[in-house]
């Protein structure tokens, strides 16, 4: 029996350094095979107008060529659907239904333009996009390159073990109100499902000042490191 439970005590702690060692974080997809990501972003504007806005983005991301070090990989929204809540007045749509009032008809109207579209990003191994081409689809419904900012979060320049934490800097002088985001990111599971990364940053507007917070959490393909899934919630003052 002591011999018996020395060897599972062996085998736990094994187990438990081999969970813990550390994982280099780098993306790494396969040329012409898709993923499938399900992003969700959620936005929370304090001012003479609130708006409150969840929208849920099925996409598909495909890394066409890998040159300079950098890949490109496509990214088509396949389905958008979106809660508005302005100022006490609510809005939905869902690119999956047909809309249900003539409030949906028009949301229709903007976010179909989106459907089956393609953003093209160039971005290194540690998921920073240094590069975003939007088509005037996105252009016209708002989106600028900043928006794809957080495709996928950006991953540390060391291997690293579950707890630990890192910094990064997203520029975001394309968007009209931000000029930085700064974000510390953890890596909280190496589950079943992927390796899971928590987000938390602040917001900066042009003058430097701090105007809002955001969190989030990632889940990345352990094949490919890239995000399977992820949701953000923004909050604007």
């Amino acid at each position: 029996m002591k011999k018996l439970f020395s060897a599972a005590l062996a085998l736990t702690i094994g187990l438990s350094t081999y969970a813990q060692s550390p994982v280099d974080l780098k993306i790494k997809p396969e040329i012409g095979k898709p993923i499938v990501m399900n992003m969700i972003v959620k936005t929370d504007v304090e001012g003479p107008q609130n708006l409150i806005m969840d929208m849920n983005m099925k996409m598909d991301m495909k890394a066409t060529a890998f040159e300079n070090e950098l890949y490109t990989i496509d990214n088509t929204t396949k389905s958008i659907k979106v809660d508005i809540n302005a100022d006490m007045m609510t809005m939905s749509y869902n690119s999956e239904e047909e809309p249900a009032d003539e409030i949906g008809k028009a949301l229709a109207e903007q976010f179909s333009k989106i459907i089956d579209q393609t953003v093209t990003l160039k971005m290194d191994n540690k998921g920073n996009a240094v590069e975003v081409n939007l088509p005037d689809s996105f252009k016209e419904q708002g989106f600028d390159q900043s928006s794809f900012a957080n495709i996928t979060t950006a991953l540390p320049e060391k291997a690293v073990s579950v707890g630990e934490s890192w910094e990064s800097t997203i520029d975001t002088e394309a968007n009209p109100m931000l000029s930085k985001t700064v974000t510390t990111s953890t890596f909280t599971a190496d589950s079943a499902d992927g390796y899971v990364i928590n987000v938390v940053g602040k917001l900066f507007d042009k003058a430097g000042a701090e105007i809002g917070s955001m969190n989030g959490k990632y889940v990345l393909d352990k094949a490919t490191c890239l995000s399977k899934s992820g949701e953000v919630t923004t909050s604007v003052e």
